[in-house]
């Protein structure tokens, strides 16, 4: 049985100064954005484990989690560097930072800490032998820049490994599911008009090497599937929808009444059981690549 999420919440979210040149965030920072997010992160984590392995995030390190939310990622992280490591995850949103930090206090982990503010300017303490991220680059105004201002953070030979979408590709087609592509079709709309770097995990391999890093040449590149009459596809996509649904009216992509978002999940559940299908969990491909920061050498 799992337990209910903890209602940690204010309105005390604060502006980055960059934040006006940033990607609109269109999921929006609710408390049900919030549990969506920890919903996303069980099925992303297997993923997102295999490409830190790839990159040689390992025990005993200090790493810096950029964009943490409400702190998945810091937790895999911190799985993997042990008692005698740490993560330090930073985030704008307050509010996922409190959430982040009960989490971490209901855990008992002692390795992990969580700062409120932006990577870029925010004073952080120590030396990173490692920063990490998920699904954060592609909301920065310009990711190779953002590349850069997490390099002047870290030390010398400190590793890079970040996993970003690449939404426009299609490795998964779904002619036979109308519903299912419409609602993959509002997703990849959102995210276009708001700025997004919706491919830039696509760019990723390049903008290490414009930042000045030294890209692995074979990055990672998965779309996660579910099938059957369990699969959390289902309400994947109606709670993403959910979190999209006013940008989703705001930009003329449909109506409340055409998503009708109370039935959409029992809706994508009966098409797909009626057509047999495998269900995408992503929209795109979901692509990680890793690289390290020269040595002074």
């Amino acid at each position: 049985m799992r337990r209910a999420l903890p209602d940690v919440y204010t309105n005390t979210g604060a502006m980055s100064p960059h934040a006006s040149k940033d990607a609109d965030y269109v999921l929006g920072r609710s408390t049900a954005e919030h549990r969506r997010l920890v919903e996303q992160a069980r099925f992303l984590r297997p993923s997102t484990e295999r490409v830190f392995r790839a990159a040689g995030i390992a025990a005993g390190m200090r790493v810096l989690d950029v964009g943490c939310g409400v702190g998945d990622v810091s937790f895999l992280v911190a799985d993997l560097v042990g008692p005698t490591g740490a993560v330090v995850g930073i985030d704008l949103d307050a509010n996922a930072i409190a959430f982040a930090e009960q989490r971490r206090s209901a855990m008992n982990l002692v390795n992990v800490s969580f700062v409120h503010g932006d990577f870029r300017s925010e004073p952080l303490a120590g030396q990173f032998d490692a920063a990490v991220g998920r699904l954060v680059l592609m909301y920065q105004a310009d990711p190779t820049q953002a590349l850069r201002a997490i390099a002047s953070r870290v030390r010398a030979d400190a590793i890079f490994a970040f996993q970003e979408p690449a939404l426009t590709a299609m490795p998964w087609l779904t002619p036979d599911l109308p519903l299912l592509t419409a609602v993959l079709g509002w997703t990849r709309e959102v995210f276009a008009r708001s700025g997004a770097h919706r491919d830039v995990g696509a760019e990723l391999y390049w903008r290490m090497r414009d930042a000045g890093l030294v890209p692995h040449p074979v990055p990672l590149g998965e779309v996660a599937l579910d099938v059957g009459p369990e699969s959390v596809a289902y309400s994947r996509w109606a709670t993403l929808t959910r979190s999209l649904l006013p940008k989703i009216v705001e930009y003329n992509l449909a109506t409340e009444a055409q998503v009708d978002i109370e039935t959409l999940e029992e809706r994508l559940r009966s098409e797909a059981l009626g057509k047999r299908a495998t269900l995408p969990l992503f929209s795109g491909l979901l692509i990680g690549q890793w690289a390290r920061k020269p040595s002074l050498e």
